[in-house]
């Protein structure tokens, strides 16, 4: 019978050491300036970033819950252990000592905000040298509860990739877009094909495909224009509902069929510069101090995705970053003709029932610049009414 994710079980549950258990520095929830930093790094940025404080309330009031187990794989697994299955090495019992040891160290690959929380309520020292001053104090006997926490141990990173899936792309805890786009990107990077990894994490709605070619897109542009992408993977959802457009496709080369997007090359080289521009356009440019040219995400669908299906409009956007100017060009010259004049006829009508004798003077000026515009108009195009 095949593999599949779910054999094996049940995998150990040991009682382990928080001295002995380290934090991720491959998380994908990490932000790109921490991955793989120190140890105290990570506590910080969980800390910043993640809300670890509530956490530690919470701890400092219950303990740490035993029903909720952190998962993780060992630091250094021998190398007569790699690729066994589990089902051949929970008979092991060099495998059994060796994870049962107390010199082990293990890796948390899920459970690393609680175990930042807990790191820093246990270490007094360690909260002064990251200026943490907003902690609680567990008292004694909450300290020692969190000495020891429970642990299911899973031999090799690889095979907790498709448990993270299910739990935090299509389960209850979901990540924010961007880590959901690392995970995925980790797996591919362990062999695991889109169409596998989707049916591994129950993903009916292609988002599997769609997270990792935004990320994709952002590593190009890393790799061809050695641009700042922090605010892309940031604001990463602006750049999901971009690639779902007709006109953003079109412009940048994508075929308009997701299946049919090669994921390790998605953009033609012809296109890469457009690329750079819908990058800029959406997120600015930190180094040259240029604004992105849309205001909310909707501004995403309603005018650059129409902008960008007409030449003229995107030249006009690559000459002002003005959206607006871009999108009444979008329909073309006749169009926003068109639509000026319709607007001014509106406005003139409305103005018609303001007019009264006590007001008439202070406007005569402007009605003559009416005038004279209308007289150009006429003049210039040979128009006799």
């Amino acid at each position: 019978m095949a593999d599949f994710a779910g054999t094996g079980r049940k995998r150990p549950l040991l009682n382990i050491s928080t001295q002995n258990l380290l934090l991720d520095p491959e998380n994908p929830r990490l932000p790109q300036d921490v991955q793989r930093k120190s140890q105290n790094d990570i506590i910080f940025a969980l800390y910043k970033f993640f809300d670890t404080e509530e956490l530690a309330y919470s701890m400092t009031e219950n303990g740490y819950f035993d029903e909720e187990p952190l998962v993780a794989v060992p630091e250094n697994l021998p190398i007569e252990f790699e690729g066994v299955s589990y089902e051949d090495l929970k008979e092991n019992q060099k495998y059994i000592e060796f994870i049962n040891n107390s010199e082990t160290k293990f890796i948390v690959l899920e459970g690393n905000r609680r175990l930042s929380t807990i790191k820093l309520l246990l270490d007094d020292t360690l909260r002064n040298e990251l200026k943490i001053k907003t902690f609680p104090t567990p008292e004694s006997h909450i300290l020692d509860d969190l000495q020891i926490i429970p642990v299911i141990i899973y031999p090799e990173r690889k095979q907790v990739l498709p448990y993270l899936g299910v739990r935090h792309i299509s389960g209850i805890k979901k990540w924010e877009p961007y880590a959901k786009a690392r995970y995925v990107a980790n797996m591919v990077n362990a062999g695991n094909s889109i169409d596998d990894i989707q049916k591994q994490v129950g993903d009916r709605t292609n988002s599997a495909r769609k997270i990792y070619l935004s990320y994709q897109l952002i590593e190009v542009v890393k790799d061809e224009f050695d641009i700042d992408t922090t605010k892309a993977e940031n604001l990463f959802s602006y750049l999901l509902l971009a690639t779902g457009q007709g006109g953003v496709k079109d412009f940048i080369g994508l075929d308009k069929k997701l299946q049919n997007v090669d994921l390790s090359n998605p953009i033609p080289k012809d296109k890469l510069d457009n690329l750079k521009d819908l990058f800029s356009w959406l997120f600015g440019e930190k180094e040259n101090e240029k604004l992105p040219v849309i205001q909310e995400s909707r501004d995403i669908t309603s005018k650059l995705s129409p902008v960008l299906r007409k030449e003229h409009a995107v030249q006009i956007l690559r000459e002002t970053r003005n959206l607006d100017d871009a999108y009444e060009m979008s329909d073309g010259e006749d169009e926003l003709l068109k639509k000026n004049l319709s607007k001014a006829n509106r406005l003139l009508a409305i103005s018609l029932g303001l007019f009264n004798d006590s007001n008439k003077e202070l406007v005569i000026d402007d009605i003559k610049k009416i005038k004279e515009t209308l007289d150009k108009i006429l003049l210039i195009n040979n128009i006799k009414l």
